[in-house]
């Protein structure tokens, strides 16, 4: 039997910095595959096509060629329960990304 969860999908570079990410309930990962996965992949596209987001990692600089989707389930039963660490990850994950976003652009190798 299954029990309903949240799911997270991922936009992933080979590095596993994370591009994007969406969460949902799903009852299974058949259906999450197609509530939270399928739509995520849209997004991306859209956001590529739009200039909302640039087609290379942020951090690292792969290409959007090389990123990959990856969904998991979560410990949390719902959305709410799921919200605060959401939240606070997001927070955590700004912050980073402020600091050393698009760093592979501007600082040569050592």
């Amino acid at each position: 039997m299954s029990e309903r969860r949240v799911w997270i999908c991922q936009c992933l570079c080979p590095s596993r910095h994370c591009i994007v990410a969406s969460t949902d309930e799903a009852e299974s990962e058949a259906e999450a595959k197609k509530t939270v996965r399928a739509p995520l992949r849209r997004q991306v596209a859209e956001m590529l096509s739009s200039g909302a987001i640039n087609p290379w990692c942020a951090m690292c600089g792969a290409k959007r060629s090389t990123w990959r989707y990856e969904l998991g389930r979560t410990v949390f039963g719902s959305m709410e329960e799921a919200l605060p660490a959401m939240q606070e990850m997001q927070a955590r994950n700004m912050v980073a990304n402020r600091i050393f976003g698009d760093l592979h652009r501007t600082t040569k190798p050592n």
